[in-house]
């Protein structure tokens, strides 16, 4: 049997945005590929109701259950943070969705719909990180 980590998934199958308000849907996209669900961003944007101002916490928990997934939109600190949540981060001001490929001693790894795969500082992305995240299940 051949294992493969969801990391790894996440690292390979990064679904990267098409306009600057799309993050939220991409991210979304990213982990439900990463489970074997076929599905696009603009799928996703369209069930989340997406517009030019972005896409809500609760627009992406409704098109993941729209997709058999279940989400929920929780307060977690670092330390909790798994593979494939989806956080919410303010990067120069600006709302960002990004998906959390694995946590490391001294990095936060992300595979990021806009930069594809980084790897930030962990005091940076503590500085960034609003504490948000989707649990995607």
């Amino acid at each position: 049997m051949i294992s493969i980590k969801l990391e790894e998934l996440l690292k390979e199958n990064i679904v990267k945005q098409s306009t600057t308000y799309n993050c939220g849907p991409a991210a979304l996209a990213t982990v439900i590929k990463a489970q074997g669900i076929d599905c696009t961003e603009m799928e996703i944007a369209k069930m989340a109701g997406t517009d030019e101002s972005g896409t809500s916490m609760y627009g992406l928990i409704q098109a993941a259950r729209k997709k058999g997934i279940e989400a929920v939109g929780m307060r977690l600190g670092l330390d909790n943070l798994q593979p494939h949540n989806i956080v919410f981060i303010k990067i120069n001001g600006t709302a960002h969705y990004s998906v959390i490929r694995k946590i490391s001693r001294n990095k936060v790894f992300l595979a990021d719909p806009s930069l594809g795969e980084i790897e930030i500082n962990k005091d940076t992305f503590i500085q960034i990180y609003s504490g948000n995240a989707l649990v995607v299940k």
